[in-house]
């Protein structure tokens, strides 16, 4: 999956350029396949995974919210959010994770599910942060 374009890729920029003012951001993007995603556990294995999954549990923001608070109590502080290929993730990788969680019951493209992804890291840090966009 490479980066978004278009009117995807300039959502993401924003709201990417939005989420710094809160916290560090790191976005990457793989290609599917079992090599990667074991390079990817490894970039990551102190960090919380959650797989984003059709599979997963959809969650209200406020629950969003509550489990990054939990995670930050527990020691990690870095979350790595991971979009599943057109396939998904593979069980093995999914079993890998801390969570497995979904955006919805809908089916989105990896662009627009990026862009979706990116605006609730940034509702939830402004929110945490006191500003008003929660509410907007």
């Amino acid at each position: 999956m490479g980066r978004p374009g278009g009117w995807a890729g300039e959502a993401a920029a924003e709201y990417e350029k939005r989420i710094r003012g809160f916290a560090s951001l790191e976005v990457l993007q793989v290609k599917e396949g079992s090599k990667k995603e074991e390079n990817l556990n490894q970039k990551t294995k102190d960090w919380w995974r959650v797989c984003l999954d059709e599979t997963g549990e959809s969650r209200s923001t406020k629950a969003w919210r509550d489990d990054w608070e939990k995670w930050e109590r527990s020691g990690r502080t870095k979350i790595a959010w991971m979009i599943g290929g057109a396939d998904g993730h593979s069980e093995a990788f999914r079993r890998s994770c801390d969570a497995v969680r979904s955006l919805g019951p809908q089916t989105l493209s990896h662009d627009l599910a990026l862009v979706v992804l990116l605006e609730q890291i940034y509702r939830l840090e402004s929110w945490r942060a006191g500003h008003p966009y929660h509410r907007a």
